[in-house]
């Protein structure tokens, strides 16, 4: 975005952006950016906060008035605290689906694949029940079916039938994995009168003890040893994060 903003001002039109990575925009030097400590893919901060998202998006607009630059501002407010939560443990709230112990053990890739569907399935009323309430959903391009579909063949070792003929295989694995762990979300916070999880509880609880987290495991293993080049990258980089690996 950094480098698209040159160009835009290059036009006569003004930019502003907000940065996660302070060290990747120091070293672009965009016309004018907003630096916050929030962690990477939250830029407003943590959702249901409101407040807080207004602020610093008024904080990133207000830079329109810095008549040059290149501008790189800190918002003064830290990460909210349940935000960074690697001491609170999973002790606030838990899954309304309890899966069977087994189902988080099994090594044969087939049975790993009939106990993800099982996953799913027992999860699909309590998404259902949460996108009800909300009327809407962040799953964007897979429904919970086409994703567990998708991940699980190719995870399997099978050549994957492509419903989105729009999409390479590389590109569709990826949506569907983002579309698999908003499903996954969604349906954990559906609980009435439960605590939801925070981000970080629900990503240790996600791969470390379902089944969902394994079979995308499995999915890196398999693109890391294909020749496709796309595949290796979406292997590498997009599928697992660092800190899970």
């Amino acid at each position: 975005m950094g480098a698209l903003a040159h160009y835009l001002e290059s036009e006569g039109i003004p930019t502003t952006q907000i940065s996660l990575i302070r060290e990747h925009t120091e070293t672009i030097r965009p016309p004018r950016a907003l630096w916050v400590s929030f962690e990477l893919g939250r830029p407003l901060g943590a959702p249901g906060n409101p407040a807080l998202q207004r602020r610093v998006l008024m904080a990133a607009l207000q830079l329109l008035d810095a008549p040059e630059g290149p501008l790189l501002v800190d918002f003064p407010e830290e990460a909210p605290e349940d935000a960074l939560d690697d001491d609170r443990g999973l002790e606030g709230w838990s899954c309304p689906v309890s899966f069977a112990p087994e189902m988080r053990q099994e090594t044969d890739l087939e049975r790993l694949r009939s106990a993800f569907n099982r996953e799913v399935a027992e999860l699909l009323p309590w998404y259902d029940l949460n996108l009800e309430r909300h009327d809407r959903t962040a799953v964007v391009e897979f429904s919970p079916d086409a994703a567990s579909e998708l991940l699980g063949s190719f995870a399997a070792g099978e050549q994957p039938v492509m419903t989105k003929a729009d999409l390479s295989l590389s590109t569709a694995l990826r949506l569907a994995a983002q579309d698999l762990k908003s499903f996954y979300f969604e349906a954990v916070t559906a609980r009435p009168g439960s605590a939801a999880p925070s981000s970080g509880e629900f990503s240790r609880w996600f791969w470390q003890e379902t089944t969902a987290g394994r079979i995308l495991k499995a999915v890196k293993e398999r693109c890391l040893k294909e020749t496709d080049k796309s595949l290796r990258k979406t292997g590498a980089l997009l599928l697992i994060p660092l800190d899970q690996t």
